[in-house]
């Protein structure tokens, strides 16, 4: 265990995991604020997009590679369409690369490869911030996948990601049923957003769950979309047991050699006839996804157990 005097602690390698995403958002930031007078303002994602596949590449093992451009089925119909992706996650142990294209001006990761989609074990779509519009674009560009879903392997997996959420979109709960939409992507798990500035420490984890089998217990959540994890109701007894005063409100628990350690979250939940979704954040969604993903393209089954729980983070209640 490694401890802090920030109120948070973890496992071994959490502060590693805390300063990628740092890191993540200051290439972001930087972009940003170049960005900001200029009259076309979308260099900040795309340099975020670069961002995030160099530390995919870090971060995977060496077997897989990370790439923008294309996924390419066996057998080619007259009526395909070539579709773009922000980060394609293959096996480039295994993989031939088709074609790259010829821009020499561009970094190893951000030259357009074509892969061949039995090679692919995930793609994400990566959005600056979180809204109505991107949630819809996002959904949109990942659901091109299905087309290819009988050349995929049967571990792909796809997730969003979004650097930000606006404090002024807190209450747009809209965002959440247009995410919700995401349940008919093939191998669609979820995603994250790296930042709100409402409390500019924690991270928000969008996920994919099955509808209760309890009518009961499928009811939509609509509080905030965020909110502080320093202001929300989470406090211990006497016992030293943790107590949630407040809807939306909660912790994860975590077993660790000197008792319990508690992550705090706090999000909204919405439901279909079909699923639910929930946003959630705490100090620890971004590790969390990151594992998550791990697991998902080295086709590790899902089960309640996780194999890998180094980084996680904790919090001080």
């Amino acid at each position: 265990m490694e401890s802090s005097n920030e109120g948070e602690y973890g496992y071994f390698g959490w502060r590693a995991f805390q300063r990628n995403r740092r890191d993540l958002l200051g290439e972001f930031d930087r972009a940003k604020e170049y960005n900001a007078s200029r009259p076309v303002r979308t260099e900040h994602g795309n340099a975020g997009e670069a961002a995030l596949r160099k530390w995919l590449s870090d971060y995977l093992p060496a077997r897989y590679g990370v790439t923008s451009g294309y996924v390419i089925p066996d057998i080619v119909v007259a009526d395909y369409k070539l579709y773009h992706f922000d980060v394609i996650v293959y096996d480039a142990m295994n993989s031939p690369v088709l074609w790259m294209d010829a821009n020499y001006d561009t970094s190893g990761q951000g030259r357009k490869r074509a892969i061949p989609a039995k090679h692919v074990c995930a793609v994400l779509e990566v959005k600056a911030t979180l809204s109505r519009g991107t949630a819809e674009e996002s959904i949109g560009k990942l659901s091109q996948m299905n087309s290819l879903r009988d050349h995929l392997p049967t571990k792909f997996s796809s997730a969003t990601v979004f650097f930000e959420l606006h404090p002024k979109l807190v209450n747009d709960h809209e965002i959440l049923f247009v995410l919700l939409n995401a349940a008919s992507i093939n191998g669609y798990f979820g995603g994250v957003v790296l930042r709100c500035e409402l409390d500019p420490t924690m991270i928000g984890r969008i996920e994919l769950t099955a509808r209760p089998a309890s009518p009961g217990d499928a009811k939509n959540v609509l509080i905030p979309l965020a909110k502080s994890l320093d202001t929300i109701g989470v406090h211990r007894d006497q016992a030293g047991n943790p107590v949630i005063t407040e809807q939306g409100a909660g912790v994860a628990a975590f077993a660790s050699p000197t008792g319990w350690c508690f992550s705090k979250i706090y999000g909204p939940s919405v439901y279909s006839d079909q699923c639910g979704l929930h946003l959630y954040w705490s100090h620890n969604a971004f590790a969390q996804f990151a594992l998550d993903l791990l697991e998902r393209v080295e086709g590790i089954p899902k089960t309640n157990r996780r194999t890998y729980t180094f980084g996680q983070v904790f919090d001080h209640i």
